[in-house]
């Protein structure tokens, strides 16, 4: 009885996994394979650029990171801004996260949680929600979360391409990857200072500030980003948006503020990427590795000394 509770404990991916050829919906033609490193990136839908062209506020981007078990996982994210005459105008993203079972470029998503997030608008109501003021926004509120119990619809299929930039589901949904595959760890400087962090951070331009939205340095030009994530971002850390350079001035939770330089006859446009400017080493161990390790052996030996503790927390610090 106590095996059988358990292994209805384990999470929904990876039942899954050990199930998917019996149980899920669509299903891989070949068996499951180690997954390729190089998927883990930051894609971008090509409905968001139909979006852009509408004049639409929606943007929809799928994160694939390596996680310190090897395995894959995902976020697809979806931030919309809703404007209302008689409710209250707000910012809804919507995350589905899961893992990924691969089979060389065939890829089946398990989705194992939704949550939808909102953030109120509380600054002066425009008739374009474009010239809404980025700094009159509330922080981001969970409404919702859902775990998915394994049905026979638990997954979905989906093939990448040879260069490991475009991602199609059985749907006809595509995705194409922004920048290079997010592997190993960068290393930036801003200002002063240097920080070494995992490379899991990308983004893309959602649209264009104007001063009346984001009233910042005299003759600068501004713009908001839609990231991955924003975990790692700093004040003044140098990106590139497109090919023009910039700075992120101010940081949100999955959006960030960029100043940008423009060059003359070039300027960003909607969904343009946004990436960190440093040196990438796509063979160095993430962060995420070394301190899974390190709890594995505090677990094993848990007289591990102070000493010792502080050197191995120092070794993951300096990576």
């Amino acid at each position: 009885m106590k095996k059988r509770i358990s292994l209805i404990s384990c999470s929904v991916p990876f039942l899954c996994i050990l199930l998917f050829s019996n149980s899920c919906g669509d299903r891989l033609r070949g068996k499951p394979t180690p997954a390729i490193p190089e998927i883990a990136g930051f894609y971008v839908s090509d409905q968001s650029l139909i979006w852009s062209k509408e004049n639409r506020l929606k943007i929809q981007t799928l994160w694939i990171r390596k996680n310190a078990r090897e395995e894959l996982e995902f976020v697809n994210k979806t931030l919309v801004r809703l404007q209302f005459r008689l409710s209250e105008n707000r910012e809804e993203i919507k995350l589905r996260s899961g893992k990924l079972v691969t089979s060389g470029h065939e890829l089946l998503f398990f989705e194992s949680i939704f949550k939808e997030l909102n953030r109120l608008y509380s600054g002066k109501n425009t008739s374009d929600p474009k010239h809404w003021d980025v700094k009159s926004f509330g922080p981001f509120v969970k409404v919702k979360e859902v775990g998915h119990i394994l049905t026979d619809a638990s997954g979905r299929s989906a093939e990448i391409s040879a260069n490991m930039n475009v991602i199609r589901f059985s749907d006809g949904e595509s995705y194409r990857r922004i920048g290079s595959p997010l592997i190993g760890r960068i290393n930036v400087n801003t200002g002063k200072s240097r920080k070494s962090f995992d490379n899991e951070t990308a983004g893309v331009l959602f649209y264009e500030l104007s001063p009346e939205m984001y009233p910042g340095k005299e003759g600068r030009k501004y713009v908001l980003g839609f990231f991955s994530t924003t975990d790692d971002l700093s004040v003044d850390m140098p990106v590139t948006v497109g090919n023009v350079p910039g700075t992120v001035a101010e940081i949100f939770e999955h959006l960030a503020v960029v100043e940008i330089q423009p060059k003359s006859g070039a300027s960003p446009s909607p969904l343009d990427p946004i990436l960190l400017v440093g040196s990438v080493d796509q063979k160095a161990a993430s962060q995420k590795q070394g301190a899974e390790e390190l709890i594995r052996r505090l677990k094993q030996d848990p007289n591990v000394s102070k000493e010792e503790l502080i050197r191995e927390l120092e070794k993951i610090k300096n990576r």
